[in-house]
Protein backbone atom coordinates (compact mmCIF):
# COMPACT_ATOMS: atom_id res chain seq x y z
CA UNK A 1 0.00 0.00 0.00
CA UNK A 2 0.86 3.48 -1.46
CA UNK A 3 1.23 6.02 1.70
CA UNK A 4 -1.14 7.86 -0.48
CA UNK A 5 -3.91 5.38 -0.80
CA UNK A 6 -3.87 5.35 2.89
CA UNK A 7 -4.23 9.07 3.26
CA UNK A 8 -7.26 8.95 0.31
CA UNK A 9 -9.03 6.06 2.32
CA UNK A 10 -8.80 7.79 5.75
CA UNK A 11 -9.91 11.24 4.09
CA UNK A 12 -12.77 9.53 2.36
CA UNK A 13 -13.54 7.79 5.58
CA UNK A 14 -13.70 11.08 7.66
CA UNK A 15 -15.42 12.68 4.54
CA UNK A 16 -18.18 9.96 4.84
CA UNK A 17 -19.05 10.25 8.37
CA UNK A 18 -19.32 14.50 8.35
CA UNK A 19 -21.46 13.80 5.11
CA UNK A 20 -23.43 11.10 6.39
CA UNK A 21 -24.07 13.30 10.14
CA UNK A 22 -24.79 16.05 7.85
CA UNK A 23 -27.31 14.16 5.77
CA UNK A 24 -29.29 12.86 8.30
CA UNK A 25 -29.18 15.97 9.93
CA UNK A 26 -30.79 17.86 7.12
CA UNK A 27 -33.25 14.92 6.84
CA UNK A 28 -34.53 15.70 10.23
CA UNK A 29 -34.94 19.17 9.55
CA UNK A 30 -36.80 18.05 6.45
CA UNK A 31 -39.05 15.66 8.44
CA UNK A 32 -40.08 18.47 10.58
CA UNK A 33 -40.43 20.72 7.90
CA UNK A 34 -43.24 17.78 6.94
CA UNK A 35 -44.54 17.70 9.90
CA UNK A 36 -45.13 21.35 10.05
CA UNK A 37 -46.99 21.12 6.60
CA UNK A 38 -48.98 18.25 8.18
CA UNK A 39 -50.39 20.02 11.15
CA UNK A 40 -51.08 23.10 9.11
CA UNK A 41 -53.38 20.52 6.85
CA UNK A 42 -54.61 18.64 9.49
CA UNK A 43 -58.57 18.94 9.53
CA UNK A 44 -59.48 19.45 13.35
CA UNK A 45 -62.76 17.62 14.31
CA UNK A 46 -65.92 19.97 14.75
CA UNK A 47 -67.95 17.41 14.59
CA UNK A 48 -70.62 16.21 17.84
CA UNK A 49 -68.85 13.05 18.61
CA UNK A 50 -67.81 13.42 22.07
CA UNK A 51 -65.24 10.39 21.78
CA UNK A 52 -63.19 12.87 19.65
CA UNK A 53 -60.98 15.47 21.17
CA UNK A 54 -60.60 18.86 18.57
CA UNK A 55 -57.07 19.22 17.77
CA UNK A 56 -56.09 15.66 18.96
CA UNK A 57 -55.11 14.02 15.24
CA UNK A 58 -53.11 17.67 14.77
CA UNK A 59 -51.56 17.13 18.27
CA UNK A 60 -50.55 13.62 17.60
CA UNK A 61 -48.73 14.15 14.17
CA UNK A 62 -44.74 13.63 14.43
CA UNK A 63 -41.60 12.39 12.91
CA UNK A 64 -40.21 9.28 14.71
CA UNK A 65 -36.64 8.58 13.76
CA UNK A 66 -35.29 5.03 12.63
CA UNK A 67 -32.53 3.72 11.22
CA UNK A 68 -30.23 6.41 13.43
CA UNK A 69 -31.53 8.99 11.44
CA UNK A 70 -31.31 7.17 8.47
CA UNK A 71 -34.98 7.58 7.95
CA UNK A 72 -38.28 9.08 9.43
CA UNK A 73 -41.59 7.46 9.66
CA UNK A 74 -44.28 10.71 9.64
CA UNK A 75 -47.17 9.27 11.88
CA UNK A 76 -50.57 10.76 13.07
CA UNK A 77 -52.02 8.23 16.21
CA UNK A 78 -54.59 9.95 17.63
CA UNK A 79 -57.14 7.97 19.26
CA UNK A 80 -60.83 8.17 20.51
CA UNK A 81 -61.77 8.00 23.96
CA UNK A 82 -62.47 4.54 23.37
CA UNK A 83 -59.02 3.76 21.42
CA UNK A 84 -60.19 3.82 18.18
CA UNK A 85 -57.61 5.22 16.03
CA UNK A 86 -58.82 7.84 13.60
CA UNK A 87 -55.42 9.41 11.38
CA UNK A 88 -55.87 6.76 8.74
CA UNK A 89 -59.46 7.05 8.46
CA UNK A 90 -59.59 10.81 8.01
CA UNK A 91 -56.73 10.19 5.56
CA UNK A 92 -57.96 7.83 3.19
CA UNK A 93 -61.60 7.45 3.51
CA UNK A 94 -63.50 8.53 0.36
CA UNK A 95 -66.59 9.19 3.22
CA UNK A 96 -64.16 12.17 5.13
CA UNK A 97 -62.33 12.91 2.30
CA UNK A 98 -59.90 15.25 4.22
CA UNK A 99 -56.20 14.03 3.40
CA UNK A 100 -53.48 16.36 5.28
CA UNK A 101 -50.20 13.33 5.16
CA UNK A 102 -49.89 12.95 1.54
CA UNK A 103 -50.25 16.53 0.55
CA UNK A 104 -47.65 17.47 3.48
CA UNK A 105 -44.89 15.15 1.74
CA UNK A 106 -46.08 16.42 -1.24
CA UNK A 107 -45.78 19.73 -1.11
CA UNK A 108 -42.67 19.60 1.11
CA UNK A 109 -40.56 17.07 -1.11
CA UNK A 110 -38.92 19.21 -3.38
CA UNK A 111 -37.55 21.67 -0.32
CA UNK A 112 -36.50 18.48 1.60
CA UNK A 113 -34.63 17.08 -1.23
CA UNK A 114 -33.24 20.60 -1.74
CA UNK A 115 -32.22 21.13 2.13
CA UNK A 116 -30.54 17.15 2.11
CA UNK A 117 -28.82 18.10 -1.24
CA UNK A 118 -26.87 21.49 0.11
CA UNK A 119 -26.33 19.91 3.23
CA UNK A 120 -24.51 16.78 1.23
CA UNK A 121 -22.87 19.54 -0.63
CA UNK A 122 -21.95 21.94 2.20
CA UNK A 123 -20.42 18.70 3.81
CA UNK A 124 -18.43 17.71 1.39
CA UNK A 125 -16.76 21.14 0.77
CA UNK A 126 -15.85 21.69 4.02
CA UNK A 127 -14.55 18.13 4.28
CA UNK A 128 -11.43 18.85 1.15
Amino acid sequence: MSKGWVNTQKLLEEMGEGVLEAGKKALAEGAEMVVQEAKNRCPVYKGSDHRVVPGALRDSIRAVKKKGGAEYKITADAETQDGLKYGRLVEFSPRINKPFMYPAMDAQRDAVKDRIVEAVKAAVRRSK
